[in-house]
């Protein structure tokens, strides 16, 4: 039985995952929602430093480099589809409202 010369964990991400299922590697998909979150956490100021004004502009700006950028993605891998940049999309955006929501109520309560 041959062994893959790649890694099959990054971390705990195991390398085929819900990224598969919408045409990303994990390293795509990681890559996606990393700067989606740092964007959240630095446009207007860090997060923990205005954590009670308001988060639409931030908000805004996040969720709005996900399409482009799984487009992007997708093109790269020669599988840019409609239906597989905009359900690349929603995963990302879903799985970073957990991560920013979580570290929003982390950092209000450390306040």
């Amino acid at each position: 039985m041959p062994t893959s010369p790649r890694t099959p964990f990054f971390g705990a991400l195991p390398e085929h995952g819900l990224w598969s299922a919408v045409g990303l590697t994990r390293g795509q998909f990681v890559g996606i929602l990393a700067v989606s979150v740092a964007l959240f956490v630095f446009v207007g100021g860090p997060v923990w430093m205005n954590v009670r004004d308001g988060h639409l502009v931030r908000i805004a700006i996040s969720y709005g480099v996900n399409p482009p950028a799984t487009a992007v993605a997708l093109r790269r891998n020669g599988s840019a589809r409609l239906p597989l940049v905009i359900g690349g999309s929603v995963v990302i955006a879903l799985v970073k409202l957990l991560l920013t929501a979580g570290l929003l109520v982390v950092v209000a309560l450390a306040r």
